[in-house]
């Protein structure tokens, strides 16, 4: 990817604070698309199309939504990992790959704030009904390339950040409050977009919107990360099992117990973390 013609020569901490910033704002967008996608998901399971004889069904419901924002916001198709670059830097639809007619039905062109959040958000809503419908793929490079469009409107606001923090650090904040990979999310972004200079203020952007999401399970699979526990709370009795990984499953097992929400405790009788 090449986000600008001028990378930057080197990163201050003023750039670090910056990223900490943009990270607090993609965790709050990660957290708006999660709840957005949780009520998807049960509007899905209240028309019972999440059941395997209805997989056709769901498809369908899936493919309306997604076709329909490709056809209106052409920036929206796809996985978005060729469509990232167009996106970053605000360039015309007619350098879309693999999308034909690039103008779309509107001849709509990301060229101001508000069409930037338009295709954030639009990107937003098609990721979560591809999920939603049963489609393969995942969270990852969608993710960057609607925080590529979310980073560029901030630019628009804030000229005074480089253009790459802005797009960078939205895009490491919203997935690692997805993912839950920072430090994985923060080489990806540096090395594809050539701007190693900037790995301090997107690690500090990841990290920010990974304590900040602490709380926020947002993949049911996911493993909970005790370490994070660890770090936000403090407990003389704390056991050393704690730093374990403990399955998401046994902590909803678990939990049932626990009385203070939001609190982290460690119980000598299974070794283990209850996390509500």
């Amino acid at each position: 990817w090449d986000i600008s013609d001028d990378k930057l020569e080197a990163t201050s901490v003023v750039d670090i604070l910056y990223g900490c910033v943009l990270g607090l704002l993609g965790a709050g967008v990660a957290w708006g698309f999660a709840n957005f996608h949780w009520k998807v998901m049960h509007m899905f399971q209240h028309f019972n199309l999440l059941k395997n004889e209805r997989a056709i069904h769901r498809a369908m419901a899936g493919a309306v939504v997604v076709v329909l924002m490709g056809m209106l916001v052409p920036q929206t198709m796809f996985w978005g990992e060729f469509e990232f670059e167009t996106i970053a830097t605000m360039a015309p639809t007619k350098d879309l790959m693999h999308i034909w007619p690039t103008s779309g039905l509107l001849g709509f062109e990301m060229d101001s704030f508000g069409s930037a959040m338009i295709v954030g958000v639009a990107k937003l809503i098609a990721i979560s009904f591809t999920v939603s419908g049963g489609y393969r793929g995942g969270y990852i490079f969608p993710a960057f390339a609607a925080a590529a469009a979310l980073g560029r409107a901030i630019s628009i606001l804030c000229p005074f950040i480089p253009v790459q923090l802005c797009v960078l650090c939205m895009a490491a904040a919203l997935n690692v409050a997805l993912t839950r990979t920072a430090l994985a999310t923060t080489l990806i972004l540096a090395y594809l977009s050539g701007e190693q200079n900037s790995i301090s203020a997107i690690l500090a952007a990841s990290l920010v919107s990974l304590f900040a999401t602490g709380y926020m399970p947002f993949i049911r699979s996911q493993m909970v990360r005790a370490d994070l526990d660890a770090s936000l709370y403090y407990s003389e009795d704390y056991p050393e099992e704690a730093f374990s990984m403990t399955p998401m499953a046994d902590v909803h097992k678990m939990s049932n117990t626990t009385t203070t929400p939001g609190a982290v405790q460690g119980r000598k009788s299974n070794g283990g973390v209850q996390v509500v």
